[in-house]
């Protein structure tokens, strides 16, 4: 049979921000038992692009199936592409596979209508599908699938897994185009997360898979139990990479790496007696690590590691049945730092037994052991986890579908779909979930990296000398800001410009500094300017409207802008969730053309703000003139200097900012 083998993207432009392993895997598999297999990686292609590149490929039918693979966090794309496919080929069956099979099955049947779904791994219960769909024997049949009875999903059973991963064929990484994957990343553009100059470009590897534990915001969808590769034979695969790709990073996508010491040990022994000479990344537990391992893990390439802390507090953890206490994670911190391997972990708001005290817990818990950059993020119930079913019984979530739909778009979840599952009101959650992601801005700034010397380089572009707070390590670089910025002069203004930093990996020493935007020279003057058209209003005592009433982003503004001693006279916002509150001393009004007329005699000052466009079409269709307006995202533009100035490097003009250990 010929079949096409599809990975969705999670992200509407080209990325690398992950490879579909899972598809190789099943792809090799399926080769192997004497089938014909392509692949296409959607994650390769512009959103645009993706839907008529895929109707070519299937509109002729070509293929006598089509395979779909993905997470209920794609359940969105994953029905587009259903209809895309549908659009143009009405008989080939189509079977969906991956984690979104593993929990609601009967829900995706029904809604997305998928001919067969393949609950769990997908190597042998495909094929066995695939034999059912030759006429072999009728579908129904076949153990680990979802099928249709007339107009009815029907559930076949438990089916079959990998007992020994060692047995498998070695992933088919070129069909879902590996070296694609590779291309992309050496013209990725950095994130504001984190920067990472000590990496080349990556490949990722599966070691095991699923995982032994049972966090209750986890689901190890789609995954079966927890099983291994032998470690020689990962050892083998990164070697024959390395030859193969010529990459100088081995990613380890595992959920858990490891759950003993002893395989980690023999790991790291491997790579250094087989001197592979190659960096390499993974996620662990914080309570399988001593100063000797990670000493080791470190001389073996290791220079960063994902782990789970979640909590500060005790309480918080043993409901998340995380199994490890606040005394491992301080442990874990100062034994990594001690080896100079970085880390990233963050810490999760929102659990059922999280409290007003828990959080003063975590808070302190992060202070004194300085993790300013743990971020805080909110829990969010999958469906598959336990706090989902928890969520749904208590009558939290009212309709499965819509709310599994809602969190395909995360940003839009996270500010209008969140369920509270806390100990608190619904008041004290939306404040606290506002106020955690201020300290996230603050305690970056905690670790100011501090910049030596600059030189214009461009459009938005300046050549930088950084130097690392917590070891004086060097990095010279060309900064681009913002990061979406091009030569062209374009930068996207919608967004609550200049106000994220960017989050830097110092390559020596693996500690994490933070470069905040007024500190990078082409940007400061941006700054500046504002800050003299803020103080000219202060100086003329103008009253002066404000508007938005910022929540997030307002402290580290106010950090780097002064708005002290305007005359502000009253504060307008358009969104409903912030009419009422203080903000500069004034409750907030909501924004439209009759709060905007008993003002027009101000000034009008918009601060950074994703609707500052609708802002200023609305004050200026009331009457007020565009030179009674100062916008913050409008005057976001980049003066560049003369050719004297861009020929010369220079000492930046912001010598007073100072590091804050």
């Amino acid at each position: 049979m010929k079949i096409l083998l599809l990975a969705p993207s999670y992200h509407p432009q080209v990325n690398a921000a992950y490879f579909p392993l899972g598809l190789a895997y099943v792809a090799s598999y399926t080769k192997a038992r004497g089938h014909d297999v392509d692949g296409f990686n959607l994650n390769h292609y512009p959103a645009p692009d993706r839907y008529a590149l895929l109707m070519s490929r299937v509109e002729d039918g070509q293929y006598d199936v089509i395979g779909i693979t993905g997470l209920t966090v794609c359940f969105n794309e994953i029905e587009k592409l259903i209809k895309t496919i549908r659009s143009v080929s009405l008989k080939t069956p189509i079977v969906l596979g991956g984690g979104i099979t593993s929990c609601e099955g009967e829900l995706v049947m029904r809604t997305l209508k998928p001919d067969y779904m393949v609950v769990n791994e997908g190597e042998v219960i495909f094929v066995n599908l695939l034999k059912a769909i030759a006429g072999e024997y009728p579908p129904s049949s076949v153990a680990g699938i979802w099928c249709w009875m007339g107009d009815t999903p029907f559930y076949t059973g438990k089916g079959p897994e990998v007992e020994d991963l060692n047995t498998l064929e070695e992933p088919d990484l070129d069909l879902m185009g590996i070296e694609r994957h590779i291309a992309i990343q050496r013209s990725a553009q950095v994130s504001y997360h984190l920067v990472r100059y000590d990496m080349g470009q990556s490949i990722p590897i599966l070691a095991s898979r699923s995982c032994p534990f049972k966090c209750t915001f986890c689901h190890h969808a789609g995954m079966g139990k927890y099983k291994r590769h032998d470690i020689s034979r990962v050892v083998d695969q990164i070697e024959e990479y390395i030859k193969k790709y010529k990459v100088s990073c081995i990613s380890i996508y595992d959920e858990l790496f490891s759950a003993n010491r002893k395989r980690i040990k023999e790991f790291c022994e491997l790579l250094l007696e087989r001197q592979l000479n190659i960096k390499w990344f993974c996620q662990l537990r914080v309570d399988q690590l001593d100063q000797g391992l990670l000493n080791l893990m470190k001389n073996s390439g290791c220079n960063y590691i994902s782990f789970g802390f979640e909590s500060g507090s005790d309480t918080v953890l043993s409901s998340m049945r995380k199994k490890i206490k606040a005394s491992d994670i301080a442990n874990a911190v100062k034994i990594s730092r001690k080896a100079n391997v970085g880390f990233q972990a963050n810490f999760l708001f929102g659990d059922p037994a999280e409290s007003m005290e828990t959080i003063e817990e975590s808070l302190r818990f992060q202070q004194e052991n300085e993790l300013y950059f743990t971020d805080w993020s909110a829990v969010i119930p999958y469906a598959g986890t336990q706090i989902f079913d928890g969520a749904f019984n208590k009558g939290l979530i009212e309709d499965k579908e819509a709310f599994i739909r809602s969190q395909c778009n995360i940003s839009d979840y996270l500010y209008k779909h969140q369920i509270n599952m806390t100990r608190m009101t619904d008041e004290q959650y939306a404040d606290w979930y506002i106020k955690l992601r201020e300290v996230n801005d603050l305690n970056h700034r905690k670790r100011l990296a501090r910049v030596k010397a600059s030189k214009y380089a461009g459009s938005w572009l300046s050549k930088l000398v950084i130097e690392c707070p917590s070891c004086t390590h060097n990095i010279h670089t060309d900064f681009r800001y913002p990061l979406d910025s091009r030569d062209d002069g374009y930068v996207n203004r919608d967004a609550p410009i200049g106000m994220l930093g960017v989050n830097i990996l110092c390559p020596s020493c693996c500690r994490k500094m933070h470069l905040a935007a007024i500190q990078i020279p082409h940007i400061s003057d941006i700054f500046a300017n504002f800050q003299q058209h803020v103080d000219r209003l202060v100086l003329t005592g103008t009253e002066v409207v404000v508007l938005p009433a910022m929540d997030r982003y307002f402290s580290v503004f106010s950090d780097d802008i002064s708005l002290r001693g305007l005359n502000v006279t009253a504060v307008l916002d358009s969104r409903e969730g912030r009419i009422g509150e203080m903000f500069l001393g004034q409750v907030t009004k909501m924004l439209d053309p009759g709060s905007v007329q008993d003002n027009i005699h101000a000034a009008f000052l918009i601060l950074p703000w994703v609707e500052y466009r609708a802002a200023m079409d609305l004050l200026l269709k009331a009457g007020v003139s565009s030179d009674r307006i100062l916008s913050w995202n409008q005057s976001f533009t980049l003066t560049e200097p003369n050719e004297t100035d861009a020929g010369n490097m220079c000492q930046p003009q912001l010598d007073a900012m100072t590091v804050a250990e």
